[in-house]
């Protein structure tokens, strides 16, 4: 891991965690909680954000897409929840060739991909016949409890 590129480590139980440094190189650590909610942790202050709140920043930090003001509160209001999020497809993942058709996502996992960021290329209409490759991202809808599936399916296969 590099001072440019770090790397979440999984808290089992509760989430993720990430180590950065600000400018000044003063330690800042980011926890991402299984529920949604942010907590940002520098020089003994702490900053909570609810899930709402954590996935905007999330987005306009990403610069991956843009959502439309309110939006984030109007899903947190839908029986079940929706989430909007994305997944990188990992290296020797078993899903990697495959179409999302030949995947059946939907059906194994409950997830819709509506986008693929294949580096700085977006492929914002998924055809069923589309390939996913290792790399991509996948810009995802669904439950709140669909990404471990997807993540798991994408990987394995199971």
């Amino acid at each position: 891991m590099t001072p440019d590129s770090p790397a979440p480590e999984r808290l089992p139980g509760i989430g993720q965690r990430l180590d950065l440094t600000d400018d000044d190189g003063r330690p800042v650590t980011v926890v991402r909680r299984k529920d949604g909610t942010l907590e940002i942790h520098g020089e003994g202050a702490h900053t909570y954000l609810p899930a709402p709140q954590a996935r905007a920043l999330g987005a306009l930090a990403s610069g991956h897409f843009r959502m439309v003001p309110g939006l984030f509160e109007r899903t947190e209001g839908v029986l079940g929840g929706i989430d909007f999020d994305w997944v990188t497809v990992p290296d020797g993942a078993w899903a990697a060739g495959l179409s999302i058709h030949d995947l059946a996502l939907r059906q194994r996992t409950g997830i819709t991909v509506v986008a693929i960021l294949r580096g700085s290329i977006p492929i914002l209409v998924t055809d069923p016949t589309q390939r996913i490759e290792v790399g991509d991202e996948l810009v995802i809808v669904g439950p709140p409890d669909g990404r471990p599936a997807l993540e798991q399916y994408l990987a394995r296969g199971s």
